[in-house]
């Protein structure tokens, strides 16, 4: 008997000991799960955290500002994005007056904020990142997808997040009511059909970003061929490209790009440019600066303001198929998205950009 208890009661004791540490890591789990005023949420990299039950202070990444600005601009804890002059007057006061920071981790825990909204592509790399700056700041890392196509569980889980789902519902009706007919039909315009464009970027417009980039995916939305052959950079994009690629690639149509600089030079540049002129659809003025107020329409942010860029590129490239009234579609927008109803000079400031009114704000300036 006593030689049975020798053999069996060390691991009658580790089964015991091991009982009693899932039972204290639990008692510790729901503690903190059941912590007064808060609540466990359920991010789309499927990692958990818990948060206050009313979230009152947001920091979100640059890439995320104009989606947050949309749903809550109120709770926003600071500026991460330039505006210009001429934009800053479509924007609300209350979001020009908060300060302006680069996106440290130092800078955001000054700035207290109940939880940092993440905005980008959901992968193993970015699950990290947000994993260690959670861990840095102390304060939980929402993650959210900036896939276009899964905008409809974006809006969802920051409705739910921040307790705005009203207002998330009103932006998920407006893209249902246009985007879903661009869906339907992008897919079935045939390949000797579909309008080749070239995305001009940089100062020449000798760079761009192939299909497959964020940066470029209006163009797949809408049914268009990017006619650019050339490998995509990771993160800001902007592949370089040569005048003789662009000649081999035959753009039907060139968009240009709306910039981050000084001033917007290339619209400029193309139109006057002697070998910029040997490509058809500069020969046919068949050029077309991309609206940029008060952000760029089509990328750069890659937020919610591709919404508006994805109809518009819709019907600027295939006016029968997207038969789309843009000045009531920018309205209802504008006043959806950025809080902003637009008087008729606005509307016609905002449809038909004018490339020099890109100076940067300064307030901006370094």
């Amino acid at each position: 008997m006593t030689r049975y208890r020798k053999l069996f009661a060390p691991p009658i004791f580790a089964i015991s000991f091991a009982l009693l540490l899932l039972i204290f890591d639990g008692c510790g789990n729901e503690e903190k799960a059941s912590l007064p005023n808060t609540r466990e949420v359920t991010d789309m990299a499927g990692r958990k955290m818990v948060v206050p039950d009313t979230v009152r202070r947001v920091y979100v990444n640059r890439p995320g500002s104009v989606l947050m600005y949309a749903i809550a601009p109120e709770l926003l804890v600071c500026r991460s994005l330039w505006t210009t002059d001429v934009s800053r007057k479509f924007m609300l006061e209350g979001y020009l007056q908060l300060p302006y920071v680069e996106g440290s981790a130092e800078e955001i825990i000054k700035l207290k904020p109940d939880v940092i909204i993440s905005y980008f592509k959901v992968n193993p790399q970015a699950k990290d990142e947000a994993d260690k700056l959670s861990e840095k700041t102390g304060i939980p890392v929402f993650m959210v997808e900036m896939d276009m196509q899964k905008y409809d569980e974006t809006f969802e889980l920051l409705g739910n997040l921040l307790n705005r789902k009203t207002q998330t519902d009103r932006m998920s009706a407006f893209m249902h009511t246009y985007l879903d007919s661009i869906r339907r039909i992008a897919p079935k315009i045939p390949a000797d059909e579909k309008v080749r464009v070239y995305y001009a970027e940089g100062e020449r417009g000798l760079n761009t970003d192939p299909s497959g980039s964020f940066h470029s995916e209006i163009l797949e939305v809408v049914g268009a061929k990017n006619v650019a052959d050339v490998a995509p950079l990771s993160g800001k994009g902007m592949s370089q490209v040569s005048m003789e690629q662009i000649l081999m690639w035959k753009p039907d149509v060139v968009l240009v790009w709306t910039g981050m600089g000084a001033t917007l030079a290339t619209y400029e540049h193309i139109m006057n440019d002697a070998v910029w002129a040997k490509i058809h659809a500069v020969s046919e003025k068949k050029v077309y600066q991309i609206p940029y107020q008060p952000f760029g329409w089509f990328d750069r942010p890659p937020g919610t303001n591709r919404i508006l860029g994805a109809i518009w590129t819709a019907q600027l490239l295939y006016p029968e198929r997207y038969p789309f009234d843009m000045e009531a579609i920018t309205r209802e927008y504008f006043d959806i998205f950025y809080h902003h109803p637009l008087s008729q000079e606005a509307l016609h400031e905002v449809l038909h950009p004018n490339p020099k009114g890109l100076e940067l704000s300064k307030f901006d300036k370094k």
